[in-house]
């Protein structure tokens, strides 16, 4: 499979997942996510999927300092209501690392270890989004502004052409391209704490 390069470049979250371990999944429960599965799963890379990383790192910091975060211990609340905008993504690619899942996700073994109804929409809060943790209540609220990073002013009219199926071979990878050197700009090259506001 062959992505842009700077998708490696991209520091992994680690974590532990006390379900993975008992079920013989992953050796000691420890899973190391990268930026890479977080596309993989949404199935794409963009401004969004970036800023749902870097709120999945900077929250887990946040609420779990120098430990490894546990795997399906943390509550995600999303601001907006699911059909809104990018809440389901942002939600989703969240739900990924921390295991959250909303009432259709796992029920658990005997009442413990439970995944669903930890990923809830339409949460009254200031902040866009909010992490939990399950244990202590530690919590962070954050609100991301990819708007910091403007796209490439090419772009826009490259993007109407591929839309319409009228973009040459090169005019659609030159706006591939062009799409992706903002991620890469969200995710390496302005601070973190810039784009991701926490309270």
């Amino acid at each position: 499979m062959t992505y842009p390069a700077f998708f490696d470049e991209v520091e992994p979250i680690d974590t532990v997942d006390p379900l993975a371990d008992i079920l013989g999944a992953v050796e000691n429960g420890r899973i190391t996510y990268t930026y890479l599965d977080m596309v993989k799963f949404a199935g794409h890379s963009c401004p969004t999927v970036a800023g749902a990383w870097l709120m999945t790192k900077i929250g887990l910091a946040k609420i779990y300092g120098d430990d490894l975060p546990v795997r399906g211990n943390v509550k995600v609340e999303i601001r907006e209501a699911l059909d809104e905008g990018v809440a389901g993504v942002i939600g989703n690619c969240i739900g990924l690392v921390t295991g959250a899942a909303n009432e259709g996700g796992f029920k658990g073994l005997g009442g413990r270890m439970a995944r669903n109804n930890r990923l809830v929409f339409g949460v009254e809060m200031g902040a866009e989004v909010r992490l939990t943790r399950l244990d202590n209540a530690a919590h962070v609220e954050m609100s991301y502004n990819p708007s910091l990073v403007p796209g490439n002013p090419e772009m826009q009219p490259l993007m109407q052409k591929v839309m319409q199926g009228a973009a040459t071979p090169e005019e659609k990878r030159k706006f591939g391209e062009l799409w992706q050197e903002r991620v890469k700009k969200i995710l390496l090259e302005v601070p973190a704490e810039e784009l991701v506001i926490c309270s």
